[in-house]
This record gives structure tokens, C-alpha cells and sequence, in this order.
């Protein structure tokens, strides 16, 4: 991309992780201040790791909770251990944290080729589908009362 330069101004590709650090911290406090904190709310991370004896991580389960949602953000499981009730259970856990912390509801996005079955199959309703993607790709968007 050639740099677009407007009132000595440019727009570019060229960048940094402070940049982009930057740029991400700050539609965060713009978002924070416009809602008048609930994006705080509750505001803790919820991390579960799958585990065996040794300490080997076979899985794991990543959720931020803001405006007293839940998202899952981050879910795998090693495919030896999947179908074995882990998944599960791990959902059910960081469920009961998130509404330990307050959290009203859970959501999540998952695509065909992970497992939308798995959280319909946990209570979790579809409301919304993007079908935009090539080869019957499709991206599920879903939600879940807690």
C-alpha cells in the first residue's frame, strides 16, 4: 500500500506493537468513559486449564467478562481428550465464576469446522450466522443466560 497523505496527514500500514497498543488502549477508555464504567464490570479474566499428573496442559478454557457478559474468548481441548465430558465441564465452571462475578449472560463465536453443536448443546442459543466465508464456511455467534 502506497501511504494516502491528506493535510500532512498519512494513512499507512507501517507500525509498531506500541501502535497498535496505543490505538487498543485507547477505544478501550473512550468505551469505558461513553458507557460510564460498566465496560469494567465485572472485569476479571477467567482462565481454566485442562491438565494432566505431570502438569502437561491438554486444554484450555479463556474468558474476559465485561458489562456483566461473559465471552469466551479462547476454548481448546487436545483431540485425545475431546468427547470425554471436559469441554463440559470446563463450560459449566467458568459459567458458575461468571456468575459468581455477576455476569447475566455468556457468549461466544465459534465457525463449522470447530464445534457449534457443542454449545447448542449446552444451552447456548445461535443469533446471528456469517455466511460470507468461502467453501460453506460459516461463523456462529451465540448467547446464554447464566
Amino acid at each position: 500500500m502506497t501511504d494516502i497523505i491528506l493535510d500532512n496527514i498519512k494513512i499507512t500500514v507501517d507500525s509498531n506493537d506500541n501502535d497498535y497498543e496505543q490505538i487498543c488502549n485507547n477505544l478501550y477508555e473512550y468505551n469505558v468513559r461513553a458507557k460510564n464504567g460498566l465496560l469494567k464490570k465485572p472485569g476479571k479474566d477467567i482462565n481454566l486449564y485442562l491438565k494432566d499428573e505431570t502438569g502437561k496442559v491438554l486444554g484450555g478454557l479463556f474468558c474476559e467478562t465485561w458489562s456483566y457478559g461473559l465471552y469466551i474468548d479462547v476454548f481448546w481441548i487436545a483431540d485425545d481428550y475431546r468427547n470425554k465430558g471436559y469441554g463440559k465441564i470446563m463450560i459449566a465452571e467458568a459459567e458458575r465464576l461468571g456468575k459468581e462475578l455477576g455476569c447475566i449472560f455468556s457468549h461466544t463465536c465459534t465457525f463449522t469446522y470447530q464445534s457449534p453443536e457443542f454449545y447448542t448443546r449446552m444451552s447456548y442459543e445461535v443469533f446471528a450466522v456469517n455466511d460470507e466465508y468461502p467453501e460453506d464456511i460459516k461463523q456462529f455467534f451465540l448467547k446464554n443466560k447464566l
